[in-house]
């Protein structure tokens, strides 16, 4: 299959401290090495109202709806003033966390369906392909400071499981996270070429 050239949409995702931060840089300075245009960005956050929501909810606690809708106002901007435009100049977009975020942190609070059929409204553009990081144990300390994070290791594993049901069910690519960095940006460039994105 020839190399896709225009636009697409990279999703990056999994559990906190499997390495999603340092492979998206990694893989997008190996496209960019191969003189491939690459946009960078990260949910929540990705352009000035997203990191305001983002630093707004990592540092209070609201209830879960007001959470919800939080997100997807910032997804919705974002997708609007960064990811769309990206893609119709052709590049390349690899972001850190999206749609399956959502499913696993609010849709355990909330109901998985409901929240699932508020991410699909068609505002929310499809990725071309979301890959899922599955590590054994997390690569780092989880930092109790964090409220996504101080549930601990129980909490880490069962947002584990959530991924790997949610990537059966949607076809998401389970990808083992486990090893060098190294290997893991090779396993995603082997990855993503098999699906023609290059």
């Amino acid at each position: 299959m020839d190399d896709r050239q225009g636009g697409a949409l990279v999703v990056l995702e999994g559990p906190d401290h499997v390495g999603k931060s340092t492979q998206v840089e990694r893989l997008a300075q190996w496209f960019r090495q191969r003189k491939r245009s690459v946009c960078v960005s990260r949910e929540p956050g990705g352009d000035a109202l997203g990191e305001t929501i983002r630093t707004m909810l990592l540092g209070e606690s609201v209830d879960g709806w007001t959470e919800l809708f939080l997100f997807l106002a910032g997804r919705a901007r974002h997708l609007n003033e960064v990811i769309e435009p990206a893609l119709r100049r052709g590049e390349l977009v690899i972001l850190d966390r999206y749609t399956p975020s959502t499913l696993v942190y609010q849709g355990a609070q909330l109901g998985e369906e409901v929240v699932l059929q508020l991410t699909s409204l068609p505002v929310f553009r499809r990725p071309e392909i979301t890959i899922i990081l599955d590590c054994a144990a997390p690569l780092g300390a989880l930092d109790t400071l964090d409220r996504f994070e101080f549930s601990g290791l129980d909490g880490w594993h069962e947002r584990r499981v959530r991924y790997q049901i949610l990537a059966r069910r949607f076809g998401w690519v389970l990808l083992s996270g486990d090893g060098s960095p190294e290997s893991v940006t090779e396993r995603l460039v082997g990855v993503l070429a098999q699906e023609g994105i290059g």
